[in-house]
């Protein structure tokens, strides 16, 4: 899975994201499935959840939105994101690898 960078500041567009198993081919199925995040600054280390809203937009395809709050994008620099799916029907969770993400500077 591959993250487009982000801009300072910037809440819009929402980010479209497919979720793809160890393969880097098959979706995973997120039908019935509630997403959250964890985002981890480069520069320091320190961790926090992703405020934005994450939506499961095609279950069965693997895709899901991340709208960002403010405060996903308040911090220039290089993170590393990890996504965590619960599904409703069992106690199961699925986890993506930690992908490199950027939050660029605005002007």
């Amino acid at each position: 899975m591959a993250l487009a960078s982000a801009i300072e500041g910037a809440t819009r567009p929402a980010q479209s994201i497919t979720w793809y198993r160890g393969d880097g081919v098959t979706p995973e199925d997120l039908a019935g499935a509630t997403i959250t995040g964890r985002l981890r600054y480069a520069v320091d280390g320190t961790s926090r959840d992703i405020a934005g809203t994450l939506t499961v937009t095609d279950g069965a395809a693997g895709e899901f939105t991340w709208a960002y709050d403010a405060d996903d994008v308040a911090q220039p620099g290089a993170y590393e994101v990890q996504f965590t799916a619960t599904f409703s029907e069992a106690p199961t969770v699925a986890k993506t690898q930690k992908t490199a993400w950027k939050v660029l500077e605005a002007n």
